[in-house]
């Protein structure tokens, strides 16, 4: 039942919005922004020409690259930051989205692993890989994730839904009911607003004979 429901993926492309950047780089983000791929990857290739150890911008630079469809670029340029640095959390991050566009998804999971060894509490690693386990059919390994992060982060709206839809899915609805109220609490977007309400409307409904 879960392939016809609604979960959300969270998907998040690690780059550098603020900071002491060069004017290229700075230039780059900004094309990023507004989704002006090929104008930010050649401000990216003329930084980093000049700096050619800037692991941020070489990471922003694969950023680029997969937002554009350019994914075995993107791949060089985040395993390029890892050789330099092979603590670099955002590029095993980015290197799992990769793997993901490209329906690799025992690659992406270990993608995912690899940043949570840095990092065990990296929230997007954490959320990504849930959503995966979900997909996959593990189940109890996606539960255990969701129920770990709402115990260190109460209020992350993608793993109150999520969970919630998990816990409906176990017959346990009183749970489920309770964490949508807490979805609902976050002033979620319409869609997930009125996905959640339609959900809890069918959760507390009484029980048919």
């Amino acid at each position: 039942m879960f392939k016809n429901r609604w979960v959300a993926l969270l998907f998040f492309l690690s780059f550098l919005v603020s900071g002491c950047l060069s004017n290229l780089h700075q230039r780059g983000l900004e094309a990023t922004g507004r989704e002006a791929y090929s104008t930010a990857i050649r401000f990216y290739v003329e930084h980093l020409k000049k700096n050619p150890g800037d692991l941020i911008a070489r990471n922003d630079l694969g950023v680029a690259y997969l937002r554009s469809g350019e994914y075995d670029l993107a791949f060089l340029e985040f395993q390029k930051v890892l050789a330099s640095d092979p603590r670099y959390i955002r590029a095993h991050y980015n290197i799992a989205l990769v793997y993901n566009f490209k329906g690799l998804p025992e690659e992406e999971i270990a993608a995912y692993q690899n940043a949570l060894k840095i990092d065990p509490d990296h929230l997007p690693s954490r959320l990504n890989l849930a959503h995966l386990y979900v997909e996959q059919g593990r189940i109890g390994q996606a539960t255990e994730i969701y129920e770990e992060v709402l115990g260190r982060h109460p209020n992350q709206s993608r793993a109150l839904y999520n969970l919630a839809l998990i816990y409906d899915e176990a017959g346990r609805r009183a749970e489920a009911a309770d964490l949508l109220e807490r979805f609902l609490q976050q002033r979620p977007e319409p869609p997930w607003r009125e996905e959640a309400e339609r959900h809890l409307a069918r959760l507390k409904a009484p029980a048919s004979r």
